[in-house]
């Protein structure tokens, strides 16, 4: 079964920062690498995670 879903920008962001590859936020990534989620995102939700990913650490 295809899941849609909109990916937090926590959730996002999460993943990519994670070393746990049993985290939860990797294995939604996961789930959308092996295609069962289908992320959606609008031009307000990919100018956010660019906003976060560029933020001062």
């Amino acid at each position: 079964m295809i899941c849609y879903a909109v990916i937090d920008t926590n959730v996002f962001i999460s993943a990519l920062l994670s070393k746990n590859n049993d985290a939860a936020t990797v294995k939604v990534f996961r789930a959308i690498f092996d295609g069962r989620i289908v992320p959606l995102y609008h031009n307000e939700i990919l100018a956010e995670y660019d906003e976060v990913l560029h933020r001062e650490k």
